[in-house]
């Protein structure tokens, strides 16, 4: 069994039939991966204890009217850092808020039912925020590959350790 806060090959092949199919019951898991269903109990109640796992519905956001998706980089006055990222985070709209090194300090992910919905978030939302020196956004006009299945991802594949279940 993996230590607090880390996954080990089976934890990883329990979050990847999760990531199916998330109602999936604990036998018809453990049937899958190789183990019994009282581990698997175990061990998804511990993930989900220890915060490394939600088990969540995923919505479309296309099937919940939001048809125009946009990556939005910023440059912002560190000094207002911290209450850019608290308004990002609370504004349903902004999916994604990450800090990053290089052209932008912050890039946000949105999505909006149109191009009128993005043009007034920029403007009376964005555009509004104390510190923020420039803004630059791409609209996505094709989404390729949107993906949540972190679980058996080839680059999980090297941390992946050899220990028994």
């Amino acid at each position: 069994m993996s230590q607090p806060g880390e996954l080990d090959a089976l934890d990883r092949a329990i979050l990847a039939q999760l990531q199916q199919d998330a109602r999936l019951t604990n036998r018809a898991i453990a049937a899958r991966v190789g183990s019994s269903e009282p581990t698997v109990r175990r061990r998804v109640e511990r993930l989900v204890d220890e915060g490394l796992v939600r088990i969540v519905a995923v919505a479309s956001p296309f099937a919940l009217g939001h048809r125009l998706m946009a990556i939005i980089g910023l440059q912002i006055e560190r000094a207002y850092q911290t209450q850019i990222e608290q308004a990002l985070q609370a504004w349903p709209e902004v999916r994604f808020v990450g800090l990053t090194l290089g052209s932008y300090d912050i890039i946000i992910e949105v999505w909006h039912s149109d191009a009128e919905q993005l043009l007034e978030f920029l403007s009376n939302q964005v555009g509004r925020l104390p510190g923020v020196q420039r803004a630059e956004t791409w609209q996505v006009v094709k989404l390729s590959k949107y993906s949540y299945d972190w679980g058996m991802q080839p680059s999980a594949q090297s941390q992946i350790r050899n220990t028994t279940p």
